[in-house]
């Protein structure tokens, strides 16, 4: 035992300026020193993060070393297959091997992975067979409420009813998973690829969801972010329903029903996605308000976008090409911003269904059309010639397509001529005062080759 004595104890060896001296600063520091190593290595191996080997004599199963495992241990999974269904119960680290060999099977009864602790990490495993029971929630990894800051990374889930389901747990980050659904069931009998219900602050970034019913599914999640994410194959790409205050950026979807379901949602960023050769929309808007559409990419769709009863947004610069529609507009979208999208080659560039005309343009800046007839006798890039989007022929010609074969017949050139050119006349329509003559930017590399921005 050492023993400091107090500078003014008369047995003291110490004076003044010994007590002011590098001696008492290097006695103090081997006293700190000495009282750090007694306790660490005092310390129970609780609190010291260890990493476990499974297989191993010790933990033959995965799921022994984790009722073995103390919080924060590291368990490292050699290549095999593991026939378990798994809980982790405390905040540990699951790594699969690092040639993607590591696969746990759930031999088809219900979740394979169930996590209800926090902080809990899994990477670079293949995650197979679920149970198939979509009422029972079954899924390859089920994330529960309690589960906060969970980590799904670089994972391959594969024959899942749901691949990843996160129940309500704030803060998860589902990044670069590869999800196959089942492929022996109607896509309506399948579930979700990534299903993500009632959290905040959440990131979904760069998976792949091929073969599901709907690729990513949010509900009732707010200031959360979808990224980079591609879904081949399925009924919606990204299904939103009562999200509020989030960000959809970068992501693709191709061969679908529909691109992306956005419904019900206030204060969304939807930039820069692409939905490709889809069946049915390619962006659907319902009940949309205070959002931004700002460049995203609508090619070879039924309809390029549709917009039912989404107010106050701004649709700007989006690039919608080779669609049966453009955009279907019905009931409202007034005190919308609606500039610098660029329409081309679809054969109505414009449906719309609603009681007042819409005005498509501000002092400076309009849309292009690939139709668009007028000139430009100032050379400033703007059509002197107001744009008319829809009219009467483009309507009655949807609602009967066999009126299609009669399209060029003097009868309806007539009756367009005469739509146009006499006010009273012309329904309600979309009006572009300052149509572009030029598309707005430079074509986009999903339209040079959209194959390759598919799975």
């Amino acid at each position: 035992m050492i023993t400091l004595l107090h500078p003014h104890h008369q047995t003291s060896r110490l004076n003044s300026d010994t007590l002011t001296s590098p001696y008492l600063n290097r006695l103090v520091s081997i006293v700190s020193f000495l009282l750090l190593f007694f306790a660490a290595t005092a310390l129970p191996r609780s609190l010291i993060a260890a990493d476990l080997h499974i297989p191993s004599e010790q933990f033959p199963t995965i799921q022994a070393a984790i009722s073995a495992a103390n919080k924060d241990d590291s368990l490292y999974i050699a290549p095999g297959i593991f026939q378990e269904s798994l809980t982790i119960d405390k905040a540990l680290s699951l790594i699969g091997s690092p040639d993607k060999k590591t696969i746990i099977d759930g031999s088809g009864k219900g979740k394979v992975i169930t996590i209800t602790s926090p902080n809990v990490h899994i990477s670079g495993l293949e995650v197979r067979h679920s149970g198939d029971i979509i009422e029972d929630s079954d899924a390859c990894i089920y994330v529960t409420k309690k589960a906060a800051n969970v980590k799904l990374d670089g994972n391959s889930l594969s024959q899942c009813a749901f691949g990843i389901w996160v129940n309500g747990s704030h803060s998860p980050i589902v990044t670069n998973n590869t999800v196959t659904g089942y492929q022996k069931k109607f896509l309506s009998d399948r579930g979700n690829g990534i299903h993500i219900w009632n959290i905040e602050s959440g990131l979904v970034k760069g998976n792949k969801v091929f073969g599901v019913r709907d690729g990513i599914y949010l509900s009732n999640t707010g200031k959360s972010s979808i990224e980079d994410n591609v879904m081949d194959n399925v009924r919606f790409g990204i299904h939103y329903m009562y999200n509020d205050n989030n960000r959809v950026t970068g992501n693709t979807t191709c061969n679908s029903m529909v691109g992306q379901a956005m419904m019900f949602s206030k204060r969304l960023v939807v930039s820069n996605n692409a939905v490709i050769n889809n069946r049915d929309h390619g962006i659907m808007l319902r009940a949309i308000y205070d959002s931004k559409i700002d460049g995203n990419i609508a090619y070879g769709n039924n309809k390029g976008i549709f917009s039912n009863d989404s107010d106050f947004n701004e649709i700007t610069n989006n690039w919608v090409e080779n669609n049966a529609i453009g955009i279907n507009v019905m009931a409202s979208g007034e005190d919308t911003k609606f500039i610098g999208n660029n329409f081309i080659a679809n054969p109505v560039q414009v449906l719309f269904s609603w009681r007042f005309s819409l005005y498509w343009h501000n002092e400076e800046q309009g849309n292009y059309w690939s139709d668009y007839l007028g000139w430009d006798y100032n050379s400033d890039g703007v059509g002197d010639k107001i744009y008319y989007a829809s009219n009467r022929m483009d309507y009655l010609m949807h609602r009967h397509p066999k009126m299609r074969l009669l399209a060029l017949s003097p009868v309806i050139q007539l009756l367009q001529n005469l739509e146009s050119r006499f006010p009273v006349l012309r329904s309600a329509s979309v009006i572009d005062k300052k149509p572009a003559m030029r598309p707005t930017m430079p074509i986009p590399s999903q339209i040079a080759s959209p194959e390759t921005a598919c799975l």
